[in-house]
């Protein structure tokens, strides 16, 4: 089944997408939860061993949202817990694949999961989850495509890409 999600970035058209991951990890022993606060559930929790990667967004509450690659799941941790280690620029990568033309006009990107994990996409500053055999269709005004994305037992790959508007893409995830 196809499932369109539209996502218009006005605020994205006329500013540059620059971002960078941030990776960290803990002090000590710490909550990772499914939403920016406290009174989010807690999902399980991170050490210091837990390699953590910071999405660039900016914090709600004091939280910001990262990716656990240990457990490749995605929460929120308090920001002054995080020791951030390194900081990583989206490079330029070429993961897209140009697929015809839009009918809308739009950047259109097609992500098709062929595997029997559940794999996290990261586009634009917003979250997918990418469920086993699923494909989503996405649509961008913007032309600046920076993403993230992993799966169990993965490490995770990111980039970033211009993308011409007018014209559908895929990622056809394959393990």
């Amino acid at each position: 089944m196809k499932i369109y999600f539209f996502i218009l970035l006005f605020f994205f058209y006329c500013t540059h997408l620059s971002a960078q991951l941030k990776i960290g990890n803990v002090h000590s022993e710490i909550n990772f939860r499914e939403g920016p606060g406290v009174n989010y559930k807690i999902s399980h929790k991170v050490n210091s061993s837990n390699l953590l990667i910071i999405l660039p967004r900016k914090a709600q509450n004091g939280f910001v949202e990262a990716f656990d690659v240990e457990t490749s799941l995605r929460g929120y941790i308090y920001e002054s817990l995080i020791r951030i280690t390194d900081t990583l620029l989206f490079q330029k990568q070429k993961f897209f694949e140009r697929a015809g033309e839009s009918s809308t006009g739009d950047v259109e990107i097609s992500l098709i999961n062929h595997t029997d994990n559940t794999l996290f996409v990261w586009i634009n500053k917003i979250s997918y989850d990418l469920y086993p055999h699923e494909k989503k269709v996405l649509l961008f005004y913007s032309e600046e495509i920076i993403y993230f994305a992993s799966a169990p037992g993965l490490f995770p790959v990111f980039g970033k890409e211009i993308l011409k508007k007018g014209n559908m893409y895929f990622w056809d995830f394959t393990l």
